[in-house]
């Protein structure tokens, strides 16, 4: 999704599967992310995007009651080098709400206006809403390691929006809690409400660093229950597409 146009949003609860049509989500008290990528060039001067996210972006968003809020750089992965900005809002009606309240803010506004019209502070940007998981209700961030956290953001696209609501039910009953046994820390699960290609789902985990995840994932590939759910009828055949990107967090990140 661009800056000018939103996209579509997901059909699975039309056809009595679990995911959320706007009507209901709005009427719902679930958490909602907000999933940013500034496009960067390696020969742009991107102090100003960080400055203005760090120094004007955070603090407003913090003063309205929105957070956590992520900020990470791509270390592996597509659309290197980017600026991922991960923001939680407690409802619908809060991202509406703060997003009239900036506009209407003339301090932040006139910083706003100010940032966006320098000279190529970004080439694009692109955003996308997710729904929180019931069974992740939540960001968590991860707890040691004087925030130099290796993260690792997972997006599963599935054939249809009835096998995405399958995959989410996977996650909320069973996948969750053997990522946790298996010893990754996850950060946010989320359902994509508007976004590019959907139906899809979004997560994010942390690991101390890149021999931890690959310790980690092998040790969930052989893990008993990921073994039996993985072929367990009601699961099969859910995920089409799976992009994966590593990304290490700015110094000002509050998910770290």
């Amino acid at each position: 999704m661009n800056r000018r146009q939103f996209g579509t949003t997901s059909i699975a609860a039309a056809l009595g599967a679990s995911s959320t049509t706007l009507t209901e989500a709005a009427g719902t008290a679930a958490s909602y992310y907000e999933l940013r990528r500034y496009q960067l060039r390696r020969d742009f001067d991107t102090s100003h995007v960080h400055s203005f996210v760090e120094n004007d972006f955070i603090p407003a968003m913090k003063s309205r009651g929105v957070g956590p809020i992520g900020c990470f750089g791509i270390s592996t992965g597509k659309h290197s080098p980017s600026l991922i900005v991960l923001i939680q809002y407690k409802s619908l009606s809060q991202i509406i709400t703060n997003t009239e309240l900036a506009a209407k803010s003339d301090t932040f506004a006139g910083k706003w206006k100010t940032f966006e019209t320098k000279q190529m502070p970004y080439v694009r940007y692109e955003s996308s809403l997710l729904k929180a998981f019931a069974g992740h209700p939540g960001i968590e961030v991860p707890k040691g390691k004087n925030g130099s956290h290796l993260f690792e953001l997972r997006t599963y696209e599935s054939k249809n929006a009835v096998a995405s609501a399958a995959k989410i039910d996977m996650f909320n009953e069973e996948e969750i809690k053997i990522f946790r046994d298996c010893g990754m820390a996850p950060v946010f699960f989320g359902e994509g409400v508007f976004a590019n290609r959907l139906p899809h789902l979004t997560y994010m985990l942390a690991f101390e660093d890149l021999a931890h995840r690959e310790a980690a994932w092998k040790k969930f590939s052989s893990n008993a229950d990921w073994n039996r759910i993985k072929n367990d009828a009601r699961w099969l055949d859910t995920v089409s597409v799976i992009d994966s990107s590593f990304l290490r967090a700015t110094g000002y990140s509050e998910v770290r």
